[in-house]
């Protein structure tokens, strides 16, 4: 067991130990379960020798979440991506109000002749969407104008799901931090719980949080999480229902409480002692692990020689102590995993991602 920070009672920090991995779970992680796929080629430091020979190169990057929409222009200097200029954040319960959002993106990209990056919150293929599971009214708007291409809304456009993105902007952190790096797991965990993986020189796309959850990692002084997954007609809870922010911790707490919080609220209970709130965070903090793990085993990265680097996203690790916890989850008994938590070194790394795929698409 190891031992990891938490709070108290009273908001002090304390020594808590850390459940381990569930054999169980981690083998539900399989290349066929997470619908794994490759989804392009991506050298980090190949490209990071693009974007040092390409200074002054802007373009605009849209990152559509579970709750929000958010763009930037985003223009290269100095061998890396620099925001330089926000444009709009605006929250959408839904996708409500993204479509006009993106039909003013379009006019300004079309008046700037600027090419478009775009993260998306859900599987991708080229420019299309194959699916939203938490984004259905979007989903279907988008889908009756523009049979869910982005190819129809913008001249220029490179798309990439969230984690694939956000994946692209931590490798070359990674390589930046530990130069050695070859393989990269990337977790992100917010409206829901989301990864992907860099084996080598192939980046894969996957979707680990609609794999089947064990009961044990869905208990709750009685009460157990529902939810159908969804995806593709699945009717299996999945790991996203129990662990993700929005999906899961918030979900479940309106269930059983009757209350309409969000994660940070929730979090803020959990600081102060809350005995539910505590547990969702801890199970939560346990099912991210089980992702990670669950990820580098479908990849054989388990057994690497080389362990891989772990980057780790989401406002959820904003919670104090909680991506620390995760960490103990996946700590080997004379080692600590080489992590990276996205909230020390970016803003928002699916919109930095986005920008990284279109500006280095003709570099």
């Amino acid at each position: 067991m190891t031992s990891e920070i938490m709070f108290s009672k009273a908001g002090s920090l304390f020594l808590e130990e850390a459940p381990t991995l569930l054999p169980e779970q981690v083998k539900r992680f399989t290349m066929k379960s997470l619908r794994a796929k490759p989804v392009r080629s991506f050298d980090a430091r190949r490209s990071l020798d693009r974007l040092r020979n390409h200074g002054g190169k802007t373009v605009m990057a849209v990152d559509i979440g579970g709750d929000k929409i958010s763009a930037s222009f985003f223009t290269v200097g100095d061998g890396t991506l620099r925001p330089s200029g926000n444009i709009l954040t605006r929250n959408g319960d839904d996708g409500a109000g993204y479509l006009d959002t993106l039909h003013e993106l379009r006019e300004l990209a079309r008046s700037r002749n600027l090419p478009v990056g775009i993260s998306f919150a859900g599987p991708t293929s080229g420019t299309r969407i194959v699916a939203a599971p938490n984004l259905s009214l979007f989903m279907r708007e988008f889908q009756d104008l523009y049979d869910g291409d982005f190819a129809y809304l913008f001249r220029a456009v490179e798309l990439a799901n969230d984690a694939e993105a956000g994946i692209m902007a931590g490798a070359l952190e990674a390589v930046k931090r530990f130069p050695g790096t070859r393989d990269v797991v990337y977790v992100i965990n917010g409206s829901g719980l989301g990864g992907a993986a860099l084996v080598g020189n192939t980046l894969y796309a996957a979707e680990p949080g609609h794999i089947a959850v064990v009961g044990q990692l869905n208990s709750f002084s009685g009460f157990s999480q529902r939810k159908r997954c969804g995806l593709d007609g699945a009717t299996h809870v999945c790991v996203e229902a129990v662990g993700a922010s929005k999906a899961g911790v918030e979900d479940i707490w309106r269930q059983v409480t009757g209350e309409h919080l969000t994660g940070r609220e929730i979090a803020a209970r959990y600081a102060a002692g809350n005995e539910l709130a505590r547990a969702l965070y801890h199970n939560s903090a346990s099912i991210t692990a089980h992702v990670v793990a669950g990820l580098a085993s479908a990849f054989g990265l388990l057994s690497a020689p080389d362990q891989p680097v772990i980057v780790a996203h989401g406002g959820i690790f904003q919670a104090p102590g909680y991506g620390e916890r995760v960490r103990a989850n996946l700590a080997h008994p004379h080692a600590a995993p080489k992590m990276l938590f996205t909230k020390d070194f970016s803003s928002n790394t699916c919109l930095e991602g986005a920008a990284i795929a279109v500006a280095i698409k003709d570099a």
